[in-house]
């Protein structure tokens, strides 16, 4: 690291919290391999779903970080629709989740929504300037003891991100994502990858069942 002064050791992984005054160590550490070349304008992006978008934004090392974070905070919710941490009390399509915000590092994820997401949503979909605005970022676990699929709905979000944190086939079974006016699913979803598709009115879908041990998915939505 090359800046101590901010560095701060409250945090099981305090690394990750060093993308404002140590972002090159903080890029080489946590952000994918591969998204450089992403952005290359050269560079196909991969649609496995109409409008949906598919490309490497995060390092493993990131998405364990991430939920070694968010299990070693505990807080999760009930999954019901009562949720007093929104202003209204109430969440129409809930999920067993923490926000970003409850662990302190919902200013670090606005900032990589800006520095990181928008360069691949400004390539994708044509002519919408971002504001790169989310008031919903939160980690979602799924499991057969508690919540393990999530009925069909539309985000609050012009756009919606989802990055895989763990391990398809290896860390759990089943899960993924079907877009119902499709019908088209993406269910080999691979760890530090993201499914980037529009969060209202044509991208209805649903959050597939998971048969078998834990699956976590960080879920941005953003320009609400």
């Amino acid at each position: 690291m090359t800046t101590t002064t901010t560095y701060s050791t409250d945090h099981l992984h305090p690394d990750m919290w060093q993308i404002y005054d140590n972002r090159p160590d903080w890029e080489e550490k946590y952000i994918h391999p591969d998204f450089y070349k992403m952005v290359d304008p050269n560079t196909e992006v991969e649609m496995p779903c109409p409008d949906v978008y598919w490309f490497p934004i995060v390092s493993e090392t990131f998405c364990t970080h991430l939920v070694e974070e968010m299990e070693n905070f505990g807080e999760w919710s009930s999954g019901r629709n009562e949720d007093p941490r929104l202003t209204t009390g109430y969440e129409n399509v809930p999920t067993v989740d923490i926000h970003m915000a409850q662990i302190g590092y919902e200013r670090e994820w606005l900032y990589f929504l800006r520095v990181y997401i928008t360069r691949l949503q400004e390539k994708v979909f044509l002519g919408y300037d971002s504001r790169a605005q989310a008031i919903m970022n939160f980690v979602v676990r799924y499991n057969p003891q508690e919540q393990y699929f999530l009925r069909p709905h539309h985000d609050s979000s012009t756009f919606t991100i989802n990055i895989a944190l763990n391990r398809a086939g290896l860390d759990f079974q089943g899960g993924g994502c079907r877009f119902l006016r499709y019908n088209c699913s993406v269910t080999d979803t691979k760890m530090g990858w993201c499914l980037m598709h529009p969060g209202r009115l044509t991208h209805y879908h649903e959050g597939l069942p998971v048969t078998n041990g834990t699956r976590y998915i960080m879920i941005s939505f953003v320009d609400p």
